[in-house]
């Protein structure tokens, strides 16, 4: 059994850095991942996680603003 030696302050922030938003794709058969991905670099953001490639597969992204990528929908914003 696990001993807990330090208790955590539960804060916001994801430790990440900056901004990291996190993002569903909607419709893959309209604009594909890579499509998307390749939209939200020339937004200026960068590419920090792909869960899958599939409609209501996540990713995360990571830069200043708000993103608004063809085809995804915006779930949460962490900022660190």
């Amino acid at each position: 059994m696990a001993s807990l030696t330090n208790a955590a302050t539960v804060v916001a922030g994801n430790g990440l850095g900056g901004k990291t938003h996190i993002l569903t794709f909607d419709d893959v058969a309209t604009t594909s991942a890579a499509v998307a991905l390749a939209e939200a670099q020339q937004e200026g953001f960068t590419v920090a996680a792909v869960e899958g490639i599939a409609n209501g597969d996540h990713f995360a992204l990571q830069g200043t603003g708000t993103p608004a990528i063809t085809d995804c929908t915006l779930v949460a914003t962490f900022v660190d």
